[in-house]
């Protein structure tokens, strides 16, 4: 079950206290519009009663979902590379080949979820990104400010992301065959061998580069 609670929010316009429900944790298994909500940023929206001003609220939020048996903790601005929560682990301990992952920003987490109800595995997702990334960068000659995972398809072998290129970050979609995101995989695996690690990881575009500097380091 989604786990909600109560929070005095003070409005930042007119300093009104606001009682808000806060989401501790989306459970997309038994609560699916909750996931459509959040996905939306709606779960995240603020509006004062009194004067009716909107905002964005930045909360934690952890993210479960059983049936893909995956869970991605969004704490906003985390840098730290892993952490344990140990009432986390008491209250699902009798769930075992769960993937933990942390993330710093909502954008984050929406890949993720979208990463993992598509069966794929993030970090060789991450790995297959940076290739792209150096490859859109050649090719246009600007500066590619960041990008994220937005397609898959098993039918056509290919896997695409969209990139932010440019002074005005225009978009544009990259795609590559399943060979690099296979290749992935198998880098993944040389530098994150740990399976018995049961905390939440944070697998990002820092983790990838390591990655495969230490591949590189084993040829």
């Amino acid at each position: 079950m989604s786990n909600t609670e109560m929070k005095k929010i003070s409005c930042p316009k007119c300093n009104h206290d606001n009682e808000v429900k806060i989401f501790k944790t989306v459970n997309a298994t038994t609560d699916p519009q909750f996931r459509e909500q959040l996905l939306a940023g709606k779960l995240f929206g603020f509006q004062c009663e009194n004067c009716g001003h909107t905002a964005t609220l930045r909360y934690p939020v952890l993210y479960n979902d059983m049936k893909n048996r995956f869970m991605v903790y969004y704490i906003p601005e985390i840098e730290r590379e892993k952490i344990t929560d140990e009432a986390l682990e008491n209250e699902y301990s009798d769930l075992e080949d769960i993937t933990r992952r942390i993330v710093g920003s909502f954008n984050e987490l929406k890949e993720k979820i979208h990463i993992f109800e598509s069966g794929l595995d993030d970090r060789a997702v991450e790995i297959a990104k940076i290739a792209l990334h150096d490859v859109v960068t050649k090719r246009t000659g600007e500066t590619v400010t960041g990008g994220y995972f937005s397609k898959y398809s098993l039918g056509e072998s290919s896997i695409g992301f969209t990139f932010f290129v440019g002074e005005n970050n225009e978009h544009l979609v990259q795609t590559t065959r399943l060979e690099i995101y296979n290749k992935g995989i198998e880098i993944a695996n040389v530098y994150d061998n740990n399976k018995s690690d049961r905390s939440f990881l944070l697998i990002n575009r820092d983790w990838a580069r390591n990655a495969l500097y230490k591949y590189k380091k084993t040829k």
